[in-house]
């Protein structure tokens, strides 16, 4: 790719942008002209212009409602999303947020129940908000479980495994009667802290599905961060402080436990299939190769993240 012609747009040089990674999409920290500035660029194949301005759409609405997020900015020429036609690339950049990521372990109760306050802050958001232009797709338009086959073709059990999960990922990840706009991977890689405060960033995956799904995410990571720590035991730690704050802004999602913990095994089959899907075999490393395996056992035996029982403590 031309990056130079992609730097021009955002009133920097190639030279000038430094990569900080590359998964669905490669992503850039550069100093521009509002500061330090992150451009991604995505394949047109993975979000259409269309599909990303609706991202920025919503992003806008966000910011102008005093919820901290990642603030897009325009282009050289005032666009919001820009398209290199060779190769076919789009655009987005966005002003750097300050602040860095953390792990669940290391945060306090407060801290815990800010990211469920912002998480509910964006579902509360999301229920009363109308986009003004383009629409994201559902969660099921883009989630890997349409590509299963694809992904893991020399493991029947595995296949069979993700065809019974298919009922329930149609309702959660479409549109099923609790659903809305949702960020669908509020992680804790998708949050920066700075100064005791919270920011959202990275809502590529953004799109509409259920609140019971979009509540479920950060609850998997949270519980999945720690090999030393059970996922019961980090769930005790994690799931009360984080449902406190977010109770304060948005209302429990409708299926309640049955509904997170199927959201739950749904995103371990996804991770499966985005490890197949995403990474060359010339750079899957022992640790991938190890991590695929585990979470492909899971799926087959059809082992809950964390136990119904467990849940519904939480959530009815």
């Amino acid at each position: 790719m031309d990056l130079m012609a992609a730097a021009v747009l955002y009133g920097t040089t190639a030279p000038a942008l430094s990569k900080l990674g590359a998964f669905e999409s490669d992503v850039y920290s550069y100093e521009g002209p509002c500061g330090p500035s992150i451009l991604k660029v995505i394949s047109p194949a993975h979000r259409t212009p269309s599909q990303v301005q609706g991202e920025v759409d919503w992003l806008l609405a966000l910011h102008e409602a005093g919820v901290p997020v990642a603030l897009p900015l325009p282009s050289e020429r005032g666009a919001w999303v820009e398209r290199l036609e060779e190769p076919e690339k789009v655009l987005v950049a966005f002003k750097r947020a300050p602040g860095n990521s953390t792990r669940p372990a290391e945060l306090s109760e407060p801290l815990v129940e800010a990211w469920g306050e912002l998480l509910g802050r964006l579902q509360a958001h999301s229920r009363s908000w109308s986009p003004p232009g383009p629409k994201r797709q559902s969660l099921l338009e883009h989630t890997y479980l349409t590509r299963f086959e694809e992904a893991v073709p020399d493991d029947q059990d595995f296949l069979e495994a993700v065809r019974q999960l298919l009922p329930a990922a149609e309702q959660l990840l479409g549109a099923g009667p609790d659903t809305g706009l949702v960020h669908a991977d509020l992680h804790h890689g998708n949050l920066l802290l700075h100064e005791q405060r919270w920011t959202a960033i990275d809502f590529d995956d953004c799109g509409y599905g259920s609140f019971a799904f979009d509540l479920a995410m950060p609850f998997y990571y949270a519980v999945r961060s720690d090999p030393e720590t059970t996922p019961a035991e980090a769930a005790e730690r994690f799931v009360p402080p984080f449902l406190s704050g977010f109770r304060r802004r948005a209302p429990d999602p409708l299926g309640g436990a049955e509904a997170v913990g199927l959201s739950l095994m749904i995103r371990e089959a996804e991770l499966v299939l985005a490890l197949r899907l995403n990474l060359p075999a010339d750079e899957r490393s022992d640790r991938f190769e190890e991590l695929e395996r585990k979470l492909r056992a899971n799926v087959k035996a059809g082992k809950p993240v964390l136990e119904p029982k467990l849940l519904k403590r939480w959530l009815e």
